[in-house]
């Protein structure tokens, strides 16, 4: 039931993951999600780039360790700028998400995509528990993928 609850989530704020301000109080769930996207801005992945969206993509092994990485981080044009996100403090927050949203003998997501903008504060996660081609990105796709993943969290949802 974990995982159906907060892989349906569309959209979460993420309040003080970029910003230091402080918000409502926030479900475990948001907590954890905040950490991992405050982990990806800290990595220095994304120094240089005037990204307002990004989108990171995680691969687990049968471990439950995260074995690769790939992502986008999208500027105010919707250009897509390559970056990847296996930096230690990231990989630990994932794995820290995956093992509480897993479900006792259920063997997790084997891919989870997540999903922020720097303006609206808003967080997407998706998982992948069967299929670990989604999302891939290959030479005939990459086009495809770039506008796929593009989060489109922009305007923030009416109260």
């Amino acid at each position: 039931m974990k995982h159906v609850l907060a892989a349906s989530m569309a959209s979460v704020f993420i309040g003080a993951a970029l910003s230091g301000a402080t918000a409502e109080p926030m479900s475990e769930n948001s907590e954890l999600l905040e950490t991992i996207a405050r982990e990806i801005v800290d990595c220095g992945e994304l120094d240089g780039i005037d990204w307002i969206e990004v989108s990171a993509i995680f691969a687990i092994d049968d471990d439950g360790d995260v074995n690769s990485s790939y992502g986008f981080a999208y500027d105010h044009t919707g250009n897509a700028h390559a970056a990847a996100f296996l930096y230690d403090p990231v990989e630990r927050e994932v794995k820290r998400y995956r093992e509480w949203l897993r479900l006792k003998g259920d063997k997790g997501f084997v891919k989870m995509l997540v999903q922020f903008n720097r303006e609206t504060r808003r967080v997407n996660a998706d998982f992948e528990y069967d299929n670990p081609a989604r999302w891939q990105v290959t030479p005939n796709n990459v086009d495809m993928i770039t506008r796929e993943l593009q989060p489109r969290l922009g305007s923030k949802p009416e109260h």
